[in-house]
């Protein structure tokens, strides 16, 4: 009978140790992140192959054809149809962009809201990437601002409309609901801004288009909007010093083209490419510098005891890769001659910016999930050493039972990494008729030839999200 029980005690021990091996195993083997899933789409934006580029975005949907949407979007989904919009735009393919812009959109405000309990509690013990998406402020209002691309370069005044009032909500409730809105949007809003108002100046509305260029004024002088601004004041009684600052630069009267008989090109080119979060793990040290502001009390203490027991070294969290490129400026001809162009968002700025705001809480974050970790491994390592009267065995199964959540905590390393860099833009007068327009970016050379009726308006749009 002792014999048995003596067997029976050693076939508890091993069970219990397979399974804690076990479980490592599967963490350590499931430790891919978000970035991981979008690697080949990005590295055929790299050197600018397109088709490549939709193929794997297609394939991280899980779909064939650029045409299709998966019919229940799973968490990330959403993020995903992002990323083929930017392919899309890049195609020249504005309809299908819209499309996933609009599917995305809608799909993002509604995970916004609906964290679960069960969300919450995977978010603490394992990984911040257990949850929906929630896209940042700035995501959020320049996926409408891009979208105004799409139509307007389709002359479509009354879907760039409504992608103007989703970006205005959107603008409103984050400088109303999110803290200090201002400093999280910083100048994210200015290309919706701009495009809103350029819609609704194209579409006669030019009270609305005032109010909508005066936003866009408040982050930048652009001298592309004195001669619009001059010319809409004297159809609108609204005025502000910003407004009334721009019209100065325009001395003498401004005619419309309607008036002139001439036609009026804008050309958008957006560039380069944000950089992406990837995965990353620093000592717990360096991690506790870095956040220990943002740490509830108590948190750090616990956190440097655990470290000189040596129960925790490490902290895995997202990190925003530097800027992968230095961009030149774009160089844009009309008909042989260079034009200036305007910078209107440094995108890559914006979200350094952002990131930079959010890293120390972000740290913070994973900091607390170690220290949950640690605590339930501490409880393994206490009932495995109980049940197998060996203290070895139950520390043994400790550091198992953390490695293995270690390694199933995975960073949340979504982001929309399609963002181009740079949103630039040039905006002329020109007789009616053909015209040659040449924009060199990137090294690449794009040219098109168009023609535009007398007191009419174009937009061209250039994206290039290579980052060679």
């Amino acid at each position: 009978m002792g014999l048995f029980s003596e067997r029976r005690r050693r076939w508890r021990q091993r069970h219990t140790l397979c399974l804690l091996v076990g479980a490592w195993l599967v963490g350590a083997l499931g430790c891919k992140t978000f970035v991981d899933s979008t690697v080949r789409t990005r590295t055929a934006l790299d050197v600018n192959a397109l088709d490549d580029a939709l193929s794997a975005s297609n394939a991280a949907l899980g779909v064939k054809r650029a045409d299709e949407i998966p019919a229940a979007l799973k968490r990330n989904d959403a993020l995903l149809l992002l990323d083929r919009a930017m392919v899309l735009q890049a195609l020249a393919d504005y309809s299908a962009s819209s499309r996933d812009f609009e599917v995305a959109d809608k799909a993002i405000e509604i995970l916004d809201f609906s964290r679960s309990t069960a969300h919450e509690i995977s978010r603490y013990l394992f990984s911040d990437s257990v949850g929906p998406y929630k896209a940042r402020p700035y995501e959020k209002l320049l996926l409408n601002s891009l979208n105004m691309i799409n139509y307007l370069v389709r002359h479509d005044l009354e879907g760039a409309k409504v992608e103007a009032r989703r970006f205005t909500v959107m603008r409103d409730y984050l400088l109303r609901d999110e803290g200090d809105g201002r400093r999280e949007i910083g100048r994210a809003d200015a290309p919706g801004s701009y495009l809103a108002g350029y819609t609704f100046e194209q579409a006669g509305d030019p009270e609305e288009a005032l109010r909508y260029y005066d936003e866009a004024l408040q982050s930048d002088k652009f001298p592309s909007l004195a001669e619009p601004v001059k010319r809409l004041m004297r159809r609108s009684g609204y005025r502000t010093p910003r407004l009334e600052a721009s019209a100065q630069g325009i001395v003498g009267p401004s005619p419309s083209p309607e008036q002139s008989g001439d036609c009026e090109l804008t050309i958008l080119v957006n560039y380069g490419r944000v950089p992406a979060m990837v995965a990353k793990r620093v000592p717990i040290g360096v991690a506790l510098t870095i956040s220990a502001i943002f740490l509830p009390p108590g948190a750090e203490q616990q956190a440097r005891r655990l470290a000189g027991q040596g129960l925790v070294t490490w902290v895995n969290y997202p990190e925003l890769e530097p800027t992968r490129a230095r961009y030149n400026p774009p160089v844009i001809t009309v008909d042989g001659a260079v034009r200036p162009f305007e910078m209107v968002a440094n995108v890559d700025a914006i979200v350094q910016r952002a990131w930079d705001q959010s890293k120390g809480r972000v740290i913070a974050a994973a900091v607390i999930r170690m220290l949950a970790r640690a605590a339930v491994g501490a409880g393994v390592g206490v009932a495995t050493g109980k049940a197998s009267d060996q203290s070895s065995l139950g520390v043994l199964a400790a550091l198992i039972a953390q490695g293995a959540m270690v390694a199933a905590d995975k960073p949340d390393t979504r982001s929309w990494a399609t963002l181009p860099a740079r949103i630039s833009l040039v905006r002329t007068r020109l007789p009616a008729g053909a015209h040659r327009v040449e924009v060199n970016v990137s090294g690449r050379r794009y040219v098109r030839n168009v023609t535009i009726a007398p007191a009419q308006w174009m937009v061209l749009n250039i994206t290039d999200l290579s980052t060679t």
